[in-house]
């Protein structure tokens, strides 16, 4: 009798426990796609540009390398001023923080929308990215706060597939107004997402952590600290590189497959999707691969990922080739960033909405540097300069990755 008693009382603590694992998903995953759609908002509102780039260049009559500075404009306050607000994230409310900055996002959207001239344009995308600079890193320590440690992987990699995904879409959306109402219109639309957004975070009210200042809480003291650890020498320099080629590949990306396929506006939106849908894929696989084979060799399928992708580009310049190349290349990304957003959890116990943000700072900002450096490459001598110089320094990247450690 007792051990009929001791078996029930057994099987009620597992279906507990059962209930309470299955609430906390729930919970998570709801969270997750919160702090998602603001982050899908982010992303969607620098990227939908690139399939705009040939319009915007002929409204305001100046070639494409110039009009590409209207990604940078966004990309660089976007990456630079992320450790900052995940600085403040830490000593305050995140959630506080977040629901503020994507207000900011909507209003410079909007803005962005009526530019005379492309100085203008690129004034008020440099006060978009100012805003929307915080939001993916506080989203990311958020969750570095909220899930167990042996799940971050798994809803990182969903967040950042769902961000990913703004940035896939919005190709496809921002070609499609492109083509039958304007690039301006393009913006009405992404400055209304970003209303909608910050409507969801100023009506929900997730608890978040807070930290108080210790006496030690200077934000140039925890930066040093945070990037000249053993982790975080290793970690912030992979993030710069992978912004930098992968990011600088993308850029262009639409403007390529207008000019030398011949895909119209709507055409090359439709491709770029591919990379959003790849992102969002290998987001939620990419943290129980990780588990399997290890995060280093998680980092180096990435980088051959998107050596592939910068073949087809440079061999067959055919359609079909095109969508498989940006596959590879939503893959390549997702795969590397998930896994050092992940690692960067590890690197201090108290900062990690400022290990997000410096994260974010080497892949927006290296991702800005390389939308520079693959515009001054088409200036001198086209897309196939581009695709050569990129896929060679991506094999040297792999190389580095072959030999460093991580931890």
């Amino acid at each position: 009798m007792t051990n009929i008693i001791d078996n029930i009382s057994e099987n009620i603590s597992k279906n507990n426990s059962s209930s309470n694992k299955t609430e906390k998903s729930v919970n998570f995953n709801m969270l997750v796609l919160m702090l998602g759609f603001a982050g899908f908002v982010s992303a969607a509102d620098n990227w939908f540009v690139s399939p705009a780039i040939s319009a915007i260049a002929t409204e305001f009559s100046i070639s494409i390398s110039m009009a590409g500075v209207v990604l940078t404009s966004y990309m660089i306050p976007y990456g630079f001023l992320q450790p900052f607000y995940g600085f403040f994230g830490d000593y305050w409310s995140k959630y506080s923080v977040l629901k503020y900055i994507v207000c900011g996002l909507a209003i410079g959207t909007l803005g962005s929308a009526f530019a005379s001239s492309l100085l203008v344009l690129c004034i008020f995308r440099i006060i978009t990215g100012f805003f929307a600079a915080g939001i993916v890193a506080v989203s990311l320590a958020l969750i570095g706060d909220t899930v167990p440690v042996l799940d971050r992987q798994i809803y990182v990699g969903k967040f950042m597939g769902i961000v990913f995904l703004g940035q896939g879409l919005s190709a496809g959306l921002g070609g499609l107004i492109t083509k039958f109402i304007s690039w301006r219109g393009a913006f009405v639309f992404f400055a209304i997402a970003a209303t909608i957004s910050a409507i969801i975070l100023l009506t929900k009210s997730p608890k978040d952590k807070k930290i108080v200042s210790n006496g030690k809480g200077n934000f140039f003291y925890k930066a040093k600290r945070t990037i000249c650890s053993a982790k975080g020498r290793i970690i912030f320099p992979l993030s710069l590189i992978t912004g930098f080629l992968l990011l600088g590949v993308y850029s262009y990306l639409g403007a390529f497959l207008n000019k030398i396929i011949g895909l119209d506006y709507l055409q090359c939106g439709i491709v770029i999707m591919f990379y959003g849908f790849s992102c969002l894929i290998g987001g939620t696989k990419v943290g129980n691969l990780s588990k399997k084979i290890g995060k280093k060799n998680v980092i180096l399928l990435g980088e051959f990922f998107a050596l592939i992708a910068i073949l087809f580009l440079y061999f067959l310049h055919y359609w079909q080739f095109a969508i498989l190349a940006t596959i590879l290349l939503g893959l390549g990304y997702i795969s590397i960033q998930s896994t050092l957003a992940t690692l960067a959890f590890d690197i201090t116990d108290d900062s990690k909405g400022l290990s997000s943000g410096l994260i974010g700072l080497g892949l927006f900002g290296g991702g800005g540097l390389g939308s520079l450096f693959s515009g001054w490459l088409l200036f001198i001598g086209g897309y196939q300069v581009i695709w050569l110089v990129f896929f060679s320094v991506i094999l040297l990247f792999i190389c580095i990755t072959l030999k460093i450690k991580l931890y």
